[in-house]
């Protein structure tokens, strides 16, 4: 969208025209929600007999409250609006050259920019991005290691950075902010440091400053087999040390410091294949003098680079491992304490010097392992602490460091306007240590994630689009003594809509309730108790699918639906140790009953006729009298053309219950719990031998479990920008709602412990 930005610039630059010199210038959901309560010593520690609810209640719909400190819930929100056509002032963005000049602040570079962000509850941010330069020479050690061996290698010259300040504003309209993003005058960074700026600061107001050390080496081959097509491969490996700095006005007496110390390794592969036309076949010539003689040359040339990219047919596959280790520190200062802002400003040194800082404090960090035992983590993590305690004169509120490894694969595939998909699957651990608890979180991670976007046109943006992200996390919980924790389990799912009908909306929901009417049953039939009432959520659409205006070709009524702007879902369901128990320990006779209750049609009929015929065993092998079971479904067999053995279903429905039951029950036989988990969370990502995955395997081992050792958590939210018709923002507590209240008490902060490790979407600190 780089050219809409020119085009929005060129607008802006005739809007300051115009206006003059006055514009011149252990719950678990709530753990992998990024909730702000929370503790670590409950994450894994198991429920509580006393917190169960006797007599679980159906789920009632609750007012939804925005969650702007959920990372995880804004980068998908985010992923989800970009590229799209939202709003013809969205992609307003005021780039402009280093020799502009804002104020002869000392280190800052050029390469200004201000922009525009949404939240997901609809509120404007004004984002002012400042290229600034870091001057200096910087010895870091073990950047590289080789069989042992550490290399100290030279940073020297300048090191790139920048400053990030996020004003968050009342506004839900991009168009209403444009007068504040031409209001030079008010251009925001952090530089300089000092005690009036950040006594000044704004509630909600984010500044970062973060900046990155990084190596790569790479290389591909690109292989033309025809004069339009090219084929491509790559090779590449990373590693980058990132430092940062960000300051967040939690409210008019907090004021939050994190500093994060981030180094990643990554190593990828890819291979793509790709088409290029001349834009002239779509008669972009024909219009060249006016745009020359409007815009200029040069953004010309970027005209026929943007049709170029949506005209083009692409295809490709990557695959990449990552592995690296985090350490986070926080400091919560009261921003009307003058000595306590003194300090803050003195530790900062408006003279950039905290990067250095920051790296020195990497460098102590260096020898902490994730395979070291919790004694000599919490050493590690103390090293580093001291610096930053000694240099700001305050204790440190939070200290914890975060080893992960992982591998993904991708694939990407476009389709010139019409389509535009992307897919993505992963695994990943997670170590987390935390400096105030004496045990340490494991997180075992599957993934799947996918958006595709249709009509994809140039300039304007993608105008449909649906992304859905899944995630399976296993946690265990390691005491200083070694013991492992039994697992619990953590099903966390993101679902969201631009320019779809309300159908597809709503159809979100009927997906969850696909799943929660099964909690339970083992495999006797559906509890409707907890399903959510979609026909309540969704009125308009109950009330005209009821009293339909037309029909189809064949007859069939059709309801007259709307497009929404935007629809959004979180769904966390959470099992217990007591759960996973009783899934892995199920008798293989249940899991059959439940494989079956899952079925549907006649493949569920043919087999429920004969299903008294079954025996299993320990290992789920199932043996049945065929000659019994084909006399009584001699009525289902055809013969001919169109000929059907119904003991083909029969059959095939034995081989899946035998890999499901083994997948399922060979759990328990893995003696060593974070082994047992990371097997946990192969199976439920269809990784096991059934290869049933994600919401089918979650509607079997959803009927395995008691009511009252799961817990789910739904919210949904609409943009429906349709007169006469209220947004929608509810909230759903399902199945044992005391199961999350018994844990409020003991939650804490590191109920958010996940949420602060991840990545800082652009909206977050």
């Amino acid at each position: 969208m780089n050219q809409t930005k020119t085009i929005s610039a060129v607008l802006v630059s005739f809007l300051l025209s115009v206006a003059g010199p006055a514009f011149a210038g252990d719950d678990f959901s709530s753990f992998f929600e990024g909730s702000n309560k929370g503790s670590l010593a409950d994450m894994v520690g198991g429920l509580r007999e006393a917190s169960r609810a006797k007599d679980p209640k159906a789920p009632e719909p609750q007012p939804s409250q925005p969650q702007p400190g959920n990372n995880e819930l804004l980068h998908f929100w985010e992923d989800l609006k970009s590229d799209t056509l939202d709003d013809i002032c969205k992609n307003v963005e005021i780039p402009l050259d280093a020799g502009f000049d804002i104020g002869q602040i000392a280190g800052v570079k050029g390469k200004f920019k201000r922009y525009m962000k949404q939240y997901p509850d609809n509120k404007i941010a004004v984002i002012d991005e400042v290229g600034v330069q870091l001057d200096g020479h910087y010895n870091v050690s073990d950047i590289l290691k080789v069989d042992g061996n550490s290399f100290n290698i030279g940073f020297g010259g300048a090191l790139e950075g920048k400053s990030v300040v996020i004003r968050k504003t009342e506004e839900e309209k991009y168009c209403k902010n444009l007068l504040a993003i031409v209001d030079l005058r008010k251009v925001k960074t952090i530089l300089p440091i000092n005690e009036k700026r950040i006594s000044g600061m704004k509630v909600n107001e984010i500044w970062k400053f973060p900046a990155v050390l990084r190596m790569n080496v790479g290389g591909g081959l690109g292989y033309p087999v025809q004069p339009w097509m090219t084929v491509s491969f790559s090779l590449g490996a990373s590693k980058e040390l990132k430092p940062s700095v960000t300051l967040f006005r939690m409210d008019e007496k907090h004021l939050r410091m994190r500093i994060r110390l981030d180094r990643v390794t990554v190593r990828s592969a890819g291979v793509s294949a790709a088409t290029s036309f001349d834009a002239g076949m779509i008669g972009l010539p024909e219009a060249e003098a006016y745009f020359v003689s409007a815009l200029g040359k040069e953004i010309n040339k970027t005209l026929v680079k943007e049709f170029n990219k949506y005209i083009a047919f692409r295809f490709g596959l990557s695959r990449s491992r990552a592995q690296g280790k985090k350490i986070l520190l926080e400091f919560v200062i009261d921003p009307t304490d003058q000595e306590q802002v003194a300090r803050l400003t003195d530790f900062l040194k408006g003279d950039l010097g905290i990067i250095k800082k920051l790296i020195e404090m990497g460098v102590r960090f260096n020898d902490f392992s994730g395979a070291d035992d919790n004694a000599g983590g919490q050493a590690a993590m103390q090293a580093v602490d001291d610096v930053a305690q000694q240099g700001l004169g305050l204790n440190s509120t939070f200290l914890g460091a975060n080893h992960f490894n992982g591998s993904s694969h991708a694939s990407n595939v476009v389709l010139p306007v019409v389509m535009d998909r992307e897919a993505s699957a992963g695994k990943r651990y997670d170590r987390y240590q935390t400096a105030d608890s004496d045990q340490v979180l494991h997180v075992h991670n599957t993934s799947k994630n996918t958006s595709v976007s249709n009509i994809n046109v140039p300039f304007v943006g993608k105008i449909f689009k649906h992304n859905t992200n899944q995630n399976f996390y296993v946690v265990n919980y390691e005491g200083r003594d070694g013991r492992v924790s039994d697992a619990a389990m953590v099903y966390q799912r993101y679902e969201g809509y631009i320019k779809h009908d309300e159908t597809d909306s709503r159809g979100m929901v009927e997906n969850m309730n696909e799943i929660l009417k099964y909690a339970g049953t083992r495999g006797e039939g559906v509890n409707n108790d907890f399903v959510i009432d979609v026909d309540k959520l969704f009125p308009q659409l109950a009330a005209e699918e009821a009293n339909p205006t037309g029909t189809d070709a064949d007859g069939n009524p059709v309801p007259n639906t709307r497009r929404y702007k935007s629809a959004i879902m979180s769904f966390s369901l959470v099992f217990t140790k007591e759960a996973v128990r009783d899934i892995m320990t199920a008798p293989p006779a249940v899991i059959m009953k439940a494989v079956l209750n899952v079925m549907e049609g006649l493949e569920k009929e043919i087999v429920g006729k004969v299903l008294h015929l079954f025996k299993i065993d320990a290992a789920g092998k199932v043996d049945y009298d065929w000659k019994a079971a084909r006399k009584l479904l001699a009525a289902y067999e055809r013969d001919g053309e169109n000929a059907f053995d119904p003991l083909s279903v029969v059959n095939n429905f034995c081989y899946n219950v035998a890999h499901v039951v083994s997948d399922l029950t060979g759990l328990a036989g893995i003696s060593d719990q974070k082994e047992r988990a990371d097997r946990l969370a192969d199976v439920m990502a269809g990784k096991g031998k059934s290869r049933v995955g994600y919401e089918n395997m979650l509607q079997i081992v959803i009927q395995l479990a008691s009511v009252k050792d799961i817990y789910a958590k739904l919210d949904v939210s609409t943009d429906k920008r349709i007169k006469g018709e209220e947004n929608i923002a509810s909230s759903y507590n399902v199945y044992n709602t005391n199961l999350q209240a018994g844990y409020n008490q003991e939650l804490g902060a590191a109920n958010a412990l996940r949420d602060r490790f991840s990545d800082p979407s652009e909206l977050s600190d």
